[in-house]
């Protein structure tokens, strides 16, 4: 295969930086939602995010979650 359409192939699988945080800060606001603020922030460190990238998306993903119950 050409090297364009393999670059092309490869790059409908990646996500942007946003989008990550997005799906990282969800994983925090399921299963930590109950946890201390120092577990929520350790966990965040351990996923690569901030606090404040999860409290970004906090309202998203409780919504979500409370729509789903």
């Amino acid at each position: 295969m050409p090297d364009e359409l393999t670059e092309k192939m490869h790059s409908e699988f990646t996500i942007s930086r946003e989008i990550e945080i997005k799906h990282k800060a969800g994983a925090i606001w399921r299963w930590y939602e109950d946890a201390s603020e120092e577990e929520k922030e350790y966990q965040c460190r351990l996923m690569g995010i901030t606090m404040e990238d999860a409290l970004r998306w906090k309202d998203y993903w409780l919504k979500l979650k409370c729509g789903s119950e």
